[in-house]
C-alpha cells in the first residue's frame, strides 16, 4: 500500500504519522501568556486546522481516563477533588503547586502526560479530513522545545513578547500572584529565546490588526 493510500485510509503506523507531521504540520509554540492562543484563533479563522494540546491534555485526565489513574498512582489521591461519587476529577491547582515546587515531579508529570497527548493527537488527525488534503495544519503547544519535539514538525512558529508584558498577562488571566506567575514562567524557555530557536518568531506585542497582517504574510511565505 502506498503512503498516499494509507493517508486516505485514515490509519497510519507510528512512523508514517511522524512522516506525515514532518511534511505538513507546523508546531505553534510560545511560552505561557505570549499570545499563542490569539495566533491560533487567527489561523482557525483563516480555515486552518489547529490542534490545541492543552485541550487534549484536559481530555486525557477526565474521570475514568487511564492517564488520570497514572497521575493518581504517582502523586497520590491528594491530587483529586473531593467528590460524593466514584468518579473524582483532577485537582489542577493542587497538582500545579506540586510541580512548581519540584523539578523532578514536573518531569514525572510530563513523562505521564506527553505520550498520552501524542496518541490523542494522532487519533484526532486520523479522524479529520486533513489526511486527504494537501494542506498545512498546526499543533498548538507550549512545550515543543522543552520536550525536544521540534524536529517532529515541518516548521515551528513561536510567539513572544517582553517578560514584563508576559508577567502582566499571566497574572491578569490566571489570578496568580506575581511570584507564582514568575515561577511558572521559569519552568519554560524564555519567550525571546524560544522565538530564536523557531523557524519563525512572532512578536505579539502589537495591535491585533498588525498581528493578523504578520500571520497572513507568514502563511503566504509557506
Amino acid at each position: 500500500m502506498s503512503q498516499s493510500d494509507q493517508y486516505a485510509e485514515g490509519h497510519l503506523s507510528h512512523q508514517d504519522f511522524l512522516t506525515f507531521m514532518k511534511s505538513r504540520c507546523i508546531g505553534l509554540t510560545g511560552s505561557i501568556a505570549t499570545g499563542k492562543t490569539t495566533v491560533a484563533d487567527m489561523l482557525r479563522k483563516k480555515g486552518f486546522l489547529v490542534v490545541d494540546a492543552d485541550l487534549l491534555a484536559r481530555q486525557i485526565v477526565e474521570p475514568g481516563e487511564p492517564t488520570l489513574a497514572a497521575i493518581v498512582q504517582h502523586f497520590g489521591e491528594g491530587v483529586l477533588l473531593a467528590s460524593e461519587n466514584s468518579k473524582q476529577s483532577l485537582n489542577r491547582d493542587k497538582l500545579r503547586k506540586i510541580i512548581l515546587s519540584s523539578e523532578s515531579e514536573r518531569k514525572s508529570l510530563e513523562t505521564i502526560m506527553h505520550p498520552a497527548i501524542h496518541l490523542k493527537f494522532k487519533d484526532l488527525v486520523e479522524k479529520s479530513r486533513i489526511l486527504n488534503l494537501n494542506q498545512i495544519f498546526f499543533y498548538e503547544a507550549a512545550l515543543i522545545f522543552e520536550t525536544g519535539r521540534a524536529p517532529l514538525f515541518y516548521k515551528t512558529w513561536a510567539t513572544f513578547c517582553s517578560p514584563k508584558t508576559q508577567l502582566e498577562r499571566l497574572c491578569a488571566r490566571s489570578g496568580m500572584t506575581a511570584l507564582e506567575a514568575q515561577r511558572l514562567m521559569d519552568t519554560q524557555i524564555p519567550a525571546c529565546e524560544k522565538a530564536g530557536l523557531a523557524t519563525l518568531g512572532i512578536d505579539t506585542e502589537v495591535s491585533l490588526e498588525e498581528l493578523f497582517l504578520k500571520i497572513e504574510a507568514a502563511l503566504s511565505a509557506l
